[in-house]
Formats: C-alpha cells, sequence, structure tokens
C-alpha cells in the first residue's frame, strides 16, 4: 500500500490555517494553490459552492419565439415568475441568488425584453452567439435566460477561481481575461455587481 507523503499534509494545514487567519500564503504558493484558497476564503464568508450539476431541463415554448410571448403577459410575471427561474438556477449551478439578482440588475435592470446596442439579449444580457452555445432557443424567456447567464457564469468561476473574476470574463469575456486585456469598464461593472451583491465586503467603485 502506498504511504501518502507528510509534507502534503503539513503544506494542506499551513494554507488551512492561511485561510482561516487571513494571513498572505507562503511564498511557494503556486498559482494553482492560491486559486484553490481563494475558494476556501469564499466557502468561509458565503458558504458552500457545489460543483455545476447538469443544465436543468428547459421548458419548451409552443410557436415562434419572440419579444412578446405568452410570459410577457403571463399573471404572475414579472416578480413570481423571475424570482422562481432565479431560486431554480442558484440551486442548479451552485451559485448565491443575491449575486445572480445583482448581475440582472446591473445587466438589465429586469427588463426581460433589454437588448443592447451590441446585440445582448435579455435578462442577464446572453450575446447570440453564447446563448446559441448555451442552447438557449429563446433569450428573452426568463427562466431560460436565467439558467443559461447563470450556467456561464458558473463556467467562468470554475474556470478563473473568484467571483470577481467570473464576473470580468461574464462582461468582458473570457479570452480578454484569460490575456489580461480587461476594460476598465469591466473592472467598474464587476466591483458594482459585487459591492450590490455585499456591499459590506466590496466598497462601491468609483466613476
Amino acid at each position: 500500500m502506498r504511504r501518502a507523503d507528510p509534507t502534503v499534509g503539513s503544506r494542506l494545514v499551513v494554507l488551512g490555517w492561511c485561510v482561516l487567519l487571513g494571513a498572505a500564503l507562503p511564498a511557494s504558493a503556486d498559482p494553482a494553490v492560491e486559486r484553490r484558497v481563494a475558494a476556501l476564503r469564499a466557502l468561509i464568508a458565503y458558504g458552500p459552492v457545489e460543483r455545476a450539476p447538469a443544465a436543468p431541463a428547459v421548458e419548451r415554448v409552443e410557436g415562434p419565439c419572440t419579444r412578446d410571448a405568452w410570459w410577457r403577459h403571463s399573471e404572475h410575471f414579472p416578480r413570481k415568475r423571475v424570482a422562481r427561474a432565479i431560486r431554480e438556477a442558484a440551486l442548479a449551478y451552485g451559485v448565491p441568488s443575491r449575486l445572480i439578482r445583482s448581475v440582472i440588475r446591473h445587466e438589465s435592470n429586469f427588463a426581460i425584453d433589454a437588448v443592447s446596442h451590441r446585440g445582448a439579449q435579455g435578462l442577464m444580457q446572453l450575446m447570440p452567439a453564447t446563448a446559441q452555445i448555451l442552447g438557449v432557443r429563446c433569450p428573452f424567456d426568463p427562466r431560460e435566460n436565467i439558467l443559461a447567464g447563470t450556467r456561464y457564469l458558473r463556467e467562468q468561476f470554475d474556470r478563473f477561481g473568484t467571483w470577481q473574476m467570473a464576473l470580468l470574463a461574464y462582461n468582458a469575456g473570457p479570452t480578454r481575461v484569460a490575456e489580461g486585456r480587461i476594460p476598465q469598464e469591466s473592472r467598474r461593472y464587476a466591483q458594482r455587481v459585487l459591492h450590490t451583491w455585499s456591499p459590506q465586503r466590496y466598497p462601491a467603485a468609483k466613476g
């Protein structure tokens, strides 16, 4: 039987105490370790973040997909349908529901038929190409838009390790973030979303 390396256990203990005490990481910590420690700090601050499971089943809409579809006139729209979709997305992908609400607020201000000058659509402002990759049929359907947008945000978190970096990738695109070409506008956007989500942890952005 292969014995565990005792130095690995001691290293994890040191990193764990760094997280709990808020101390700086050892100089030898590599980027992968730093990402894991950042995830541990988020776990302490906000609770567990589960790995994203398979996408939930999406309601298929009868007939053509338009901005003026049946959900626009639903008796329970907008508050109940949007709130239900946010709760479902939060549970499905392990993203805090208040963070999803904050993204929607800063992306579309809860306007289901919002379209940006760049062509982003719906509550979470999905670009058409991104929506197609995520399998979105009706980007103006609140449930489908929120599930897809939350899934995409979670994918960025899994890739970059923190919610701040995930928001930067959500706004600027993961390629720009990976290459370090992050626009100042995206930095301000991420800070505002974080502040709306958790004002005490993230101070308001200026400018």
